[in-house]
């Protein structure tokens, strides 16, 4: 793939033509695809060279995502959709060129990975007429109550603004948006020990953001249960996986622990507030694996439980000696 840049000259100059080395770059063309008239520069073509990377605050390093597909968005000053595509994963390896339209002005991108409708349930943007706080997406529930990701990783990126000129003026223009591409996904994996095995447990994560904007805020109505499927291992510790969604405090997300059939919680708890975060070494911003193990403990041998310790990641950030 190539990209142009100005030589410098003045307008109706010959731009020279740079090879782009970097595979994880997207080309968008977006004003009409005809060649460039030399006398009547109105309809020359405008472009948008796009970069999509992953670097998080608290690490050295830049990475390649590999998002399963992006969808690609294009919004002017005002916040308001002007252009959209999709690609997939080989279209991306390709640098395949997609054709968007738009005027010249003050634009930003905004790119959504992993986006495929398994437990999704996505919206259709409309150009001119989405904007940024418009709903994306939803989960759909997997169940009459429950909602499922596992496996499923989502990545977010918006880049910064990116000016194209009048081409009346200064003919073809070709700017580089960068997309600093993030996991809005977690993947919480809990583990219990010390229940009896022959009861019957669920293990479920109540969340307000089971749904999200289109610029990658928590949108309204979100209210979700995420289902797992609860079982003992060898060691006779019960253990239940989740892939969630984005993690922000002031929404809600409660981790619980119930007997099924004695209809009664063993433990509710704020999985951001009063388990993630007090271990110190964790961020959110940079942290998307977790494993939290509970030992309980049932000291009158009548099937009431004590929470005695908990382990974030290996760090323990509680211990009890009372009944919760």
């Amino acid at each position: 793939m190539q990209w142009m840049k100005d030589s410098g000259q003045k307008p109706n100059y010959e731009r020279k033509i740079l090879p782009v080395v970097r595979l994880f770059s997207v080309f968008f063309l977006l004003c009409g695809i005809g060649s460039c008239i030399y006398d009547n520069t109105d309809d020359c073509p405008q472009g948008i060279h796009v970069r999509f990377y992953s670097k998080a605050p608290c690490s050295p390093d830049t990475l390649r995502p590999q998002p399963n597909g992006l969808e690609l968005y294009v919004f002017d000053r005002s916040g308001t959709l002007v252009s959209y595509c999709k690609a997939g994963t080989t279209e991306i390896e390709q640098q395949h060129v997609k054709a968007l339209s738009a005027e010249n002005g003050l634009f930003t991108v905004v790119i959504w990975g992993g986006m495929d409708n398994t437990n999704i349930s996505l919206e259709t943007p409309v150009p001119y007429i989405t904007t940024k706080g418009d709903l994306l997406f939803r989960l759909q529930q997997a169940t009459q109550t429950t909602a499922i990701l596992t496996g499923k990783r989502i990545y977010f990126g918006e880049s910064p603004a990116v000016y194209l000129p009048d081409p009346s003026e200064y003919g073809s223009v070709f700017e580089t948006a960068y997309v600093n591409l993030q996991e809005v996904t977690n993947r919480v994996k809990v583990e219990v020990e010390g229940l009896a095995r022959q009861d019957d447990y669920e293990i479920t994560i109540e969340s307000a953001n089971g749904a999200m904007n289109v610029g990658g805020f928590i949108g309204a109505g979100g209210e979700t249960i995420y289902g797992s499927s609860p079982a003992f291992d060898d060691d006779g510790v019960l253990q239940a996986e989740f892939t969630i969604l984005k993690l922000i405090p002031g929404y809600h997300t409660s981790l619980v622990i119930k007997d099924k059939q004695e209809g009664r919680e063993l433990y509710r708890g704020d999985l951001l507030g009063t388990l993630l975060l007090k271990n110190p070494e964790i961020n959110p911003e940079c942290d998307h694996d977790y494993v939290i193990r509970f030992t309980l403990a049932d000291q009158c041998k009548c099937g009431t439980y004590m929470i005695m310790k908990i382990w974030v990641n290996n760090w323990l950030v509680h211990s009890y000696s009372t009944d919760l």
